[in-house]
């Protein structure tokens, strides 16, 4: 138990630090009643209507959201909700008390927990744009299907962008106060979806964190996807950032899959297009596999893409003369 003292003292503090004048915080401590982070609410299941299964939907709200009934906020879809939600809603909240990011709500879309890596499984259907197989061309389709054979199985991207964008979407904005403004984040197989939806439906999302993506997949689709994009187009209006693990190109299945490698001829190749409204950032993390870049990914990426919001934000810490 604390002395009388010590409680003092640590009253003082929190008050210094934490009551002050509310443009400290403008995000949070000017709306009393805030919570202190994010509330990640039921997930529910919804079923798209090309689909014969569900996807479950967790929604995250911004810590101010009840307390200011009047905000909209822009929406952060994750995918892979099972795996990477919980991730980017604590990042997020770092980044939001600390005034590096804006709040937004988050809304998480994969399979449900209880199902495992069987269901986590299931993703590939989702993910894969149309194609003869899952498989990068060349000596590395043949290295992966004799280490890796797959069956055959759907290949649902166009589906599943439009279970996304036509579905989920209208369904949220009539029950959330959604500002208009869609963000998406894909990691490895997501990556490669989020990459396709970036020609497949253009203008749909304003910004993309991709991270070690899975471009040679299904035989480079992404890439026939972007030819052709840019074939009919002289822009692409978006906030990109594109990041993967030095340690990916190290380790031989995703070597292999050409991860860092593909990542890396993506950025090129949007930058040779030379699009004038293109915002793209891109990088290679020293020290981190495929697993331990996702927290970098997913903090930086935040930062590079809401900067100039965040640069209208004040310090969160006293400022002396205020």
């Amino acid at each position: 138990m604390k002395q009388p003292g010590v409680r003092l003292l640590y009253a003082v503090l929190c008050a210094a630090l934490w009551s002050g004048p509310a443009s400290a915080n403008p995000q949070l401590a000017a709306f009393p009643g805030a919570r202190a982070n994010m509330e990640i609410t039921q997930p529910r299941m919804v079923r798209g209507t090309r689909f014969p299964y569900d996807h479950e939907i967790t929604v995250a709200l911004p810590a101010s959201y009840h307390a200011a009934p009047d905000r909209k906020y822009p929406v952060l879809w994750v995918l892979d909700a099972p795996l990477m939600l919980r991730t980017v809603v604590g990042i997020l909240d770092t980044l939001v008390i600390g005034n590096h990011a804006p709040e937004m709500i988050v809304v998480g879309v994969g399979s449900r927990s209880e199902d495992g890596l069987a269901g986590i499984g299931r993703r590939i259907i989702d993910f894969s744009p149309p194609g003869p197989d899952y498989y990068p061309p060349g000596d590395a389709g043949k290295a992966w299907s004799a280490l890796a054979p797959l069956p055959e199985f759907p290949h649902r991207a166009d589906d599943f962008l439009a279970y996304l964008v036509d579905e989920l979407r209208p369904q949220l904005a009539a029950t959330y106060r959604l500002s208009g403004e869609h963000a998406l984040f894909g990691h490895s197989a997501g990556g490669m979806f989020a990459a396709y939806a970036l020609f497949k439906r253009p203008g749909a999302f304003d910004k993309m964190i991709i991270g070690s993506p899975y471009l040679d997949g299904v035989r480079g689709a992404v890439f026939s996807a972007e030819a052709d994009y840019s074939a009919r187009n002289e822009d692409l209006p978006v906030a990109l950032f594109l990041g993967a693990g030095e340690r990916e190109i190290d380790e031989y299945f995703l070597a292999v899959s050409g991860i860092v490698s593909s990542m890396t001829r993506f950025s090129e190749t949007l930058r040779l297009r030379r699009y004038p409204s293109l915002r793209l950032d891109t990088r290679i993390y020293a020290g981190e596999d495929h697993y331990t870049v996702v927290p970098r990914i997913v903090g930086e990426g935040i930062r590079q893409l809401w900067r100039d919001e965040a640069a209208l934000l004040p310090s969160s810490w006293p400022v002396p003369g205020k």
